[in-house]
């Protein structure tokens, strides 16, 4: 699986804290995985934790919280999960698809998934 990095947004809920952050896009990740460092200077709220399954098999639990992404000058709420600080925003499968965008791994950019099937 190809990965590249894009320039997003993240912003809490309110839009008083923002951030923009080179992200790694890696569709093999499902919520997008953030440095905690980064989700407490925006002070986004750990909301619970979430199981989850790493590449290799091994699971754990992640704490998540709610945040504002903007790829693209599209913006949506997402749910991200708090990760380690040494390691770079991952950008998930989740926030791609509630923005309606998916990546194009050749061209390193993102491509509208518009207009949705209704039904």
């Amino acid at each position: 699986m190809e990965t590249f990095t894009y320039p997003i947004e993240v912003a809490d809920l309110n839009s008083l804290r923002s951030r923009g952050i080179e992200a790694t896009v890696n569709t093999g990740v499902f919520f997008t995985i953030a440095p905690s460092a980064l989700l407490r200077e925006l002070a986004i709220e750990r909301i619970g934790t979430r199981p989850l399954q790493l590449a290799e098999g091994r699971r754990l639990e992640m704490s998540i919280g709610h945040a504002s992404v903007t790829i693209d000058g599209r913006s949506g709420i997402t749910i991200l999960a708090f990760g380690d600080d040494n390691e770079p925003l991952l950008l998930g499968e989740y926030t791609l698809i509630g923005l309606a965008l998916t990546p194009d791994p050749v061209e390193h950019r993102f491509v509208s998934l518009e207009p949705l099937p209704l039904y």
